[in-house]
């Protein structure tokens, strides 16, 4: 497939863009200092100050990791765009919520102009190494609100000269009827919604191969086996692409030569022209070693509203250097589609839920006494997510209906995603301490379908 370079550092030699991205990250050191509250008091703890960080190796051992409870605390501190706002207020043209409970859990990040252009531009790099021309329709399938991802995956293509259908508040068969009407190109799903789409499309008669014009797939997200992957394109006669993102500026998406080349996953090439990204063993701290599993962490490069300096993501992926696949570009690599977490947070559907969330709606009913969640692929192909509720003792049974409606409507509220709630038909483990109730069954459900 033809190498098709979107930005100037990808023919870079490694050691020279390893220079340039150094010179980069100083600079925004230096400006994060001057001008987040943050960063000042992270480095006054430290007791450091920017003319201490000379080298990378300095600002490996020597500059303090960010985490989700610094953003927290700090947004609680000064409402609601926290001490770290770096420019004037009337310079913020765009504001994203991390998806989490309302208030709780979710960070927030502030853009300027600049900020946001850069920020889709990603977007539009991600769909141009996946194939994305001019004159290509496409699906952008999520909804709009309040979290970052859906404006950028109208944008990104938008940017490229593609034809982006916005089909987030659609049903599967209504966006099925406007691939076949429009005769779409390429589309974007997660590997769950991809499973859902092509049953969806089987038992509408239509065979994604033969009646569809798809060509380009990309995907996000979600784990999923190999075997996957091949299903997909076979059913589809279509080329499947990975990509690997956050709001937190931490970006990467495979080449030209996709998701998997044979039985071999691909890599997710890091744009590390966007943000200085280290994959450290969680365990020594130090970077993780080819082939090694370590934990994302993301300093954003030229960010100005909202600055911050390694962040870490929580992220699990294995690391590769930039040699490893053969397509030349300078930038360090993560293998495609085993990315997971470190916590326990779960993104369902494309959305970030947090288990704290589901916890609040079901124990502030009076009469619930514990539950259990799960996320799977359904015998129909579709993403589920299911709770069973176990009553206390005493509570009648005309009024567990009820509850049991109530909950699936307060989380249908909160987080937009719709789950099947049940009673439990025996009592569940009850734990007494660190609590696990969730399980997540869609890599094994993809596998057992492919």
């Amino acid at each position: 497939m033809e190498k098709r370079y979107y930005t100037k550092y990808e023919s870079m030699s490694r050691e020279d863009f390893k220079r340039w991205q150094w010179k980069t990250l100083k600079e925004q050191i230096d400006y994060s200092y001057a001008h987040s509250g943050l960063c000042q008091r992270q480095f006054k703890q430290a007791r450091i100050t920017p003319d201490d960080i000379k080298t990378p190796e300095d600002f490996a051992n020597k500059v303090p990791f960010t985490t989700k409870q610094d953003l927290l605390a700090d947004q609680k501190e000064r409402p609601p765009f926290g001490t770290r706002l770096s420019v004037p207020e009337k310079e913020v043209i765009q504001t994203f919520l991390t998806s989490g409970t309302s208030g709780k859990g979710q960070e927030v990040h502030t853009f300027t102009r600049a900020d946001w252009e850069a920020f889709y531009d990603i977007v539009s790099m991600i769909y141009y190494l996946s194939g994305w021309v001019p004159g290509d329709r496409t699906m952008n399938p999520l909804p709009l609100g309040t979290t970052i991802a859906a404006p950028t995956h109208y944008l990104g293509p938008l940017k490229l000269g593609c034809e982006v259908f916005n089909l987030g508040t659609y049903d599967t068969k209504t966006k099925l009827d406007y691939m076949q009407r429009f005769n779409l190109t390429c589309i974007f799903a997660t590997p769950a919604y991809l499973e859902t789409l092509t049953a969806e499309a089987e038992n509408m008669g239509i065979s994604p191969a033969k009646d569809l014009k798809v060509r380009k797939i990309l995907t996000a997200i979600q784990a999923y086996p190999v075997s996957f992957i091949h299903k997909i394109e076979d059913k589809w006669n279509a080329k499947v692409y990975d990509y690997y993102g956050s709001t937190q500026y931490a970006e990467g998406s495979t080449c030209e030569k996709g998701a998997v080349q044979g039985e071999q996953r691909g890599f997710y090439h890091l744009y590390e022209h966007v943000s200085y990204l280290e994959i450290l063993n969680p365990e020594t701290g130090k970077p993780a070693e080819p082939g090694e599993f370590g934990e994302v962490v993301t300093t954003p490069l030229n960010r100005k509203a909202s600055p911050y300096l390694r962040f870490k993501l929580l992220d699990r992926a294995r690391y590769f250097p930039h040699n490893a696949c053969d397509c030349g570009r300078p930038f360090s690599l993560a293998e495609a589609g085993t990315v997971s977490r470190y916590d326990d947070m779960m993104k369902i559907k494309g959305v970030n839920i947090w288990p704290e969330t589901i916890d609040e709606l079901v124990f502030t009913k009076d009469e619930t006494y514990e539950y259990q969640g799960r996320v799977f692929i359904s015998d129909d192909r579709k993403e589920k997510a299911e709770i069973v509720v176990e009553f206390k003792p005493g509570i009648a049974a005309e009024v567990r209906p009820k509850v049991l409606a109530k909950i699936a409507d307060d989380i249908r509220d909160r987080t937009g995603i719709g789950f099947d709630v049940k009673e439990a038909k025996q009592p569940l483990p009850h734990a007494v301490f660190k609590v696990r109730r969730w399980t997540d069954e869609r890599a094994k459900g993809l596998e057992k379908k492919a």
